[in-house]
């Protein structure tokens, strides 16, 4: 008896030492929270990079904007993803849905906090600013967060760079949310992207920020780190010679497992790699991206048919085209009817009649067995263009 009271009261001391522990740990979060949600207010702690293309990314705050402004002008659909999770996030920003992501989207911000939303907005994208900026090496690189997308990223990525015919050096990277667990390289990553009060971040707070987005992205509301919504995307990026950046493709986590959620894991990795394939064709063939609403649907338009026409293609990856439609009915109704934003890629409509143009050149390719030159595609593509655009109100 005197055992069991003693050990039952060791356990109890045990218990009230954790649950102690943790309030405190909670209270010095909250406290480490407020000191970080000041220091932005302020404007002490800012990114270095400009906030001038903040009004491409709706619903972002001017510190996550400046941070990633270096990366939107240089890549392709970056901010088109951004803009989707906003829209989903804030259903009065709906365009053209509601669609089944921005069904998806809803559950994975249950129970997140106006201090979730704080430091989602302004620190939540640290996987796309590795993979852009410091994921220079070629290889090694996992997708998924169990790498169950590693084998079909790799081998479709081969088969692209065999199928068209521009330069292959091109990087692929992945994007983790994992990253925040790596205190370290966090830390290096807020004294190289920030700034504080005008010079360097302090070790003490690049420090304390670096800890407190490892508790909050840690937590069970981020998934212990690998809620989709932190590596919610997919881009192209040109080089950067100055900046010793190579031509790249970013694939994070969060977008192939949306689309594998919602039953397209057959299709969905392979048809958003060879969408931004092809802004790499574009790169190659000096294609103009121009800085309007219609030049970057004819770009994006552009990017579909050559997805689609790889997909289905014989030499290309080879897949039904029943299959590649149903998951593009779904890819393609995240919608966009924002027809007055440079970042407009085209309504739903206009970018499925795009990939049916795109199967049907390949469907034709059949008999011949060939691949037409991305000049040619082009060619073809543009003088379709005016047809695939037109008002279609049936």
């Amino acid at each position: 008896m005197v055992s069991l009271f003693l050990l039952a009261g060791c356990e109890r001391e045990s218990s009230l030492n954790v649950t102690e522990n943790n309030t405190t740990q909670e209270a010095n979060l909250s406290l480490a929270k407020e000191r970080l949600n000041a220091l932005i207010k302020e404007g002490k702690l800012v990114p270095k990079f400009g906030s001038a293309l903040a009004k491409t990314a709706p619903g972002a705050s001017n510190a996550r904007a400046g941070v990633q402004s270096s990366i939107w002008s240089k890549t392709a659909d970056y901010t088109y993803y951004q803009s989707l999770v906003q829209r989903a996030i804030n259903p009065d920003d709906y365009e053209c849905g509601p669609t089944e992501i921005d069904g998806y989207i809803p559950p994975l911000i249950v129970g997140w906090t106006s201090s979730d939303f704080f430091f989602y907005n302004n620190f939540g994208d640290f996987a796309f600013l590795e993979a852009y900026f410091l994921d220079n090496t070629d290889g090694g690189d996992s997708f998924g967060t169990n790498g169950q997308f590693t084998n079909v990223t790799n081998r479709v990525f081969k088969d692209l760079k065999r199928f068209w015919n521009i330069p292959t050096d091109i990087q692929i990277a992945d994007a983790h949310g994992t990253i925040y667990n790596n205190v370290p390289l966090v830390v290096a990553m807020i004294k190289e992207f920030f700034t504080y009060g005008g010079g360097p971040v302090p070790d003490d707070i690049a420090l304390d920020l670096a800890l407190t987005l490892q508790a909050v992205f840690g937590s069970p509301k981020f998934h212990y780190f690998n809620n989709p919504l932190l590596t919610f995307n997919a881009f192209a990026s040109t080089a950067e010679p100055a900046y010793g950046l190579p031509k790249k493709i970013v694939m994070g986590d969060g977008i192939q497992q949306a689309y594998a959620d919602l039953g397209y894991s057959d299709v969905a990795t392979q048809a958003i790699l060879a969408h931004e394939y092809g802004h790499h064709v574009q790169f190659a063939q000096n294609v103009d991206f121009g800085n309007s609403p219609e030049g970057t649907r004819r770009t994006e338009l552009m990017a579909d048919a050559f997805a689609a026409y790889f997909l289905t293609h014989k030499r290309g990856a080879a897949l039904n085209w029943q299959r590649v439609q149903e998951f593009l009915g779904v890819f393609y109704s995240i919608g966009d009817c924002a027809f007055d934003n440079d970042g407009h890629h085209g309504t739903p409509n206009q970018r499925m009649k795009a990939a049916e143009f795109g199967y049907e050149l390949a469907n034709q390719a059949q008999k011949q067995g060939q691949i037409l030159t991305s000049e040619a595609f082009i060619a073809l593509f543009d003088a379709e263009l005016p047809a695939l655009v037109a008002p279609d109100a049936d």
